[in-house]
């Protein structure tokens, strides 16, 4: 039992290093009206010409559709204040989808995203993990050595 203990961790532990690798992550600016986002991966390769909506606060309707540029940033102009919804996405699964709160001024008052948020395929994986362990421990963990 030690042993498959063992190397389920060491499974854990090289996954957690790929993990991040692949990380979406995103910085917001704001410049003149214009709200920029750069979306880039934990090992700095950016996330360029892939597909990008903006939404308004309860809007089903994108209010700008298009990709993100070669230095994979985003921009737009709010036309009011609110929460606006962003969701940038690949073909090949990859995105992100958080929420921004746009102040009077124009400028972000809080960027939305959990810490936590890339690391969620992790936990669930070490979950899986220790659940699996659990079961075989208690079915063939429960019998007497004779």
């Amino acid at each position: 039992m030690a042993r498959v203990f063992l190397f389920a961790c060491v499974l854990v532990g090289l996954g957690s290093n790929a993990v991040p690798a692949h990380d979406l992550q995103h910085e917001v600016g704001v410049g003149e009206g214009a709200i920029s986002v750069r979306l880039f991966f934990s090992d700095g390769n950016v996330f360029s010409f892939e597909a990008c909506e903006v939404y308004r606060q309860g809007e089903e309707i994108p209010f700008q559709v298009g990709r993100t540029d070669a230095l994979g940033r985003l921009v737009f102009i709010p036309d009011r204040p609110g929460t606006w919804q962003v969701k940038v996405f690949s073909e090949d699964g990859h995105g992100l989808d958080f929420s921004l709160v746009v102040g009077e001024a124009g400028a972000v008052e809080k960027a939305g995203g959990s810490p936590l948020e890339g690391y969620s395929r992790l936990i669930v994986g070490v979950a899986v993990i220790f659940g699996v362990f659990g079961l075989v421990n208690l079915f063939f963990g429960s019998r007497k050595r004779e």
